[in-house]
């Protein structure tokens, strides 16, 4: 039915990292952590974010069709260590994600993006997903190669992305 619900109360994981919903109390942790320097270098997150504004995002996120968004956490302590979000029209999936400082380097990205993608193509019913990485961020170039992306360098969209792509099997 398209609908981005179903993900279950505990999320879904990998018993390294849980991908669960956003919760109310999520929106300052979100706000503090885009100020991160790679997180401005590399994603479209505004440097002067409000929690009151990601607060609204979340409230209309769980009404949504056509978007999704879960936090990337530790499995076994809960701590928050990213975002991970999906725009669709039914058919085609853009993703997009980041890692916080504190859970960069433990391969938290790749599981992450992973358990998403698959549960992307299930929840939604999508048949592609669609990954634009900077191209000076080689190690998200690198998160999307190991969960299964393919580089597409006719679709790349300007001379600083890369687009990355990834079919339903």
């Amino acid at each position: 039915d398209g609908s981005m619900a179903g993900m279950g109360e505990h999320g879904i994981d990998d018993g390294v990292v849980r991908l669960r919903e956003w919760a109310d109390d999520d929106a300052a942790w979100y706000a503090a952590s885009v100020r991160d320097p790679q997180i401005q270098r590399f994603t479209t997150e505004s440097p002067v974010l409000e929690a009151a504004q990601v607060l609204a995002a979340i409230g209309r996120l769980r009404v949504s069709e056509t978007d999704a968004g879960f936090v990337i956490c530790d499995a076994v302590t809960g701590a928050r260590l990213g975002n991970i979000a999906l725009s669709h029209d039914g058919r085609s999936g853009d993703v997009s994600y980041w890692v916080a400082a504190e859970g960069r380097g433990r391969g938290v990205a790749t599981r992450a993006l992973a358990l998403f993608s698959a549960w992307s193509f299930s929840a939604a019913g999508l048949d592609e997903l669609w990954l634009v990485v900077h191209q000076d961020n080689i190690a998200s170039q690198r998160v999307a190669i190991r969960a299964g992306y393919l580089r597409d360098p006719a679709r790349d969209q300007t001379f600083e992305e890369t687009l990355q792509h990834l079919l339903r099997e």
